[in-house]
């Protein structure tokens, strides 16, 4: 498109210097055989001469109308693909909205965290058409608007203060269901594996020095009160 763009740009300035040049040798030639006046015969020699060059001016007319209607068709089109993005973008966040309120007992910071990335996050499936087909494109969302938020997530999710932090395995964890839950329902179509994937990412963000020790695990589960 920049290339047409450019490309009518030269034809147009080409043209517009052809037809300059056009009127300056009418005007000079005129002003050497005839003394012109307002009168039938001085207008008709005057059309005359502009008529030896009609294909040319007309060509330049043309040429310029066709790119003033390029940009406005351009500016049409952009304006529809913004207020459709716009639609989907009301009825995504809808959906996100109402998942908000299911993770609200356990992760009441993950919305707050989750709601200032969004729109990001809606940009990046948008052009994915709401598909996730691999672990490429998983991991490239992952890492450029979750990783630094999933330690956040995971230590400030109710649970995991209440038991004090302890894990029974390396591959628990405490908030990644509501994040699976947020993430992927705001997806059309995923790929077979992509919740381990997502779970392998998570782990990876979390603190890597958490205390997991499966006996004190058990205790602090005995022990536990919901916030």
């Amino acid at each position: 498109m920049k290339l047409f763009n450019w490309l009518l740009l030269t034809i147009i300035a080409i043209l517009i210097l052809m037809s300059l040049i056009a009127l300056v040798t009418i005007h000079w030639t005129l002003g050497i055989k005839y003394s012109f006046s307002f009168s039938p015969d001085g207008i008709e020699t005057y059309l005359i001469s502009f008529g030896k060059y009609k294909t040319l001016f007309t060509a330049t007319v043309a040429t310029i109308a066709a790119y003033f209607g390029l940009h406005r068709l351009k500016a049409a089109t952009d304006a529809n693909s913004d207020k459709l993005r716009q639609d989907r973008f009301s009825e995504w966040k809808t959906v996100l909205d109402i998942r908000f309120i299911e993770i609200e007992k356990f992760d009441p910071y993950m919305k707050r965290e989750f709601v200032r990335v969004r729109y990001n996050l809606f940009r990046q499936l948008y052009d994915l058409n709401f598909s996730i087909e691999n672990n490429a494109q998983l991991t490239q969302i992952f890492q450029s608007t979750f990783q630094d938020l999933a330690r956040f997530f995971e230590e400030q999710n109710n649970k995991h203060i209440g038991m004090g932090g302890i894990y029974p395995n390396n591959t628990y964890s405490y908030s990644f269901d509501s994040f699976r839950f947020l993430l992927l329902g705001s997806v059309d179509n995923i790929y077979a594996d992509i919740v381990r994937d997502l779970q392998i990412l998570y782990l990876a963000s979390i603190d890597p020095n958490r205390m997991i020790d499966a006996n004190m695990y058990q205790t602090a589960q005995l022990n536990y009160r919901p916030i």
